[in-house]
C-alpha cells in the first residue's frame, strides 16, 4: 500500500498477546509518522476502525470485510510519538488470517480524514479516534500489516 508521507501513520508495538480468538493485545504500542505533526489531539480513550481487506484479496472470497477495531485507554505524547498505555485490536479474523508478530506493524492511511470534512474547525487533520465520539462518524482508515522486513519509508 502506497501512502503519501503527509497522510502516513504507523502503529508499532513491542509485543503481542492473544487471550481470545478475536483479540490481540498490543504491548508497548505507539503511533508515529508525519501525520502526527498536523493532527488534532488524540482522545485518551477511544477506538478507530481499520480496513485490512485489500491486503487479503488474494484469499478466497470472504463473507465480509476484514475490519478490526483498534482500541486504546490512555495516551502519552513523547518524542514525536503517541504511546498507547493499553491497546488491543479486535475483529473476526484477528487470529485466523494472519497472526500479528512482535516485529510487525500497521501502516495507516489518513488521507480523506481532515476535520474540514466533518467539523467546523478547518485546517487540522483528524487524529485517530477524534472523530468517533466528537463527530459521530464511523470512519474507516485503510491499513495494511507490514512485516519486519518492510521497514518504514519516511
Amino acid at each position: 500500500m502506497k501512502v503519501l508521507p503527509k497522510y502516513r501513520l504507523e502503529l508499532r508495538w513491542k509485543d503481542v498477546e492473544y487471550k481470545t480468538d478475536d483479540v490481540a493485545h498490543l504491548k508497548g504500542a505507539y503511533f508515529t509518522g508525519p501525520v502526527l505533526k498536523h493532527a488534532a489531539q488524540i482522545n485518551p480513550e477511544d477506538h478507530l476502525l481499520l480496513d485490512l481487506t485489500k491486503q487479503h484479496v488474494i484469499f478466497p472470497p470472504m463473507a465480509d470485510y476484514y475490519h478490526v477495531f483498534l482500541n486504546w485507554k490512555g495516551v502519552e505524547y513523547k518524542e514525536n510519538k503517541v504511546y498507547l498505555k493499553e491497546s488491543w485490536v479486535r475483529g473476526k479474523y484477528v487470529n485466523t488470517l494472519e497472526k500479528l508478530g512482535k516485529d510487525d506493524w500497521i501502516l495507516i492511511d489518513c488521507k480523506g480524514h481532515d476535520t474540514e470534512d466533518y467539523a467546523p474547525r478547518k485546517g487540522k487533520r483528524i487524529a485517530p479516534g477524534v472523530h468517533m465520539q466528537k463527530y459521530n462518524h464511523l470512519l474507516v482508515y485503510y491499513a495494511e500489516v507490514q512485516k519486519k522486513e518492510e521497514e518504514s519509508k519516511y
